[in-house]
């Protein structure tokens, strides 16, 4: 069975800040900053963060 390929992020130079490159990089302290009021998520990790700069594929979240 093939693995399925999950959507790449294209925003490429900015992509080294986004929450789920930081989680790889255990930078939990960072997240917490850019996750404390999170009103966006990823579309393709599921990460939440207060801005769509700091994820790849930003989707609204609605409460």
């Amino acid at each position: 069975m093939e693995q399925e390929e999950l959507p790449l992020c294209s925003c490429r130079e900015r992509h080294q800040g986004h929450i789920c490159v930081l989680r790889g990089k255990g930078m939990a302290s960072r997240i917490k900053e850019l996750s404390c009021n999170p009103n966006v998520a990823c579309f393709i990790c599921g990460e939440e963060a207060d801005s769509e700069d700091d994820v790849c594929s930003p989707a609204p979240l609605f409460v």
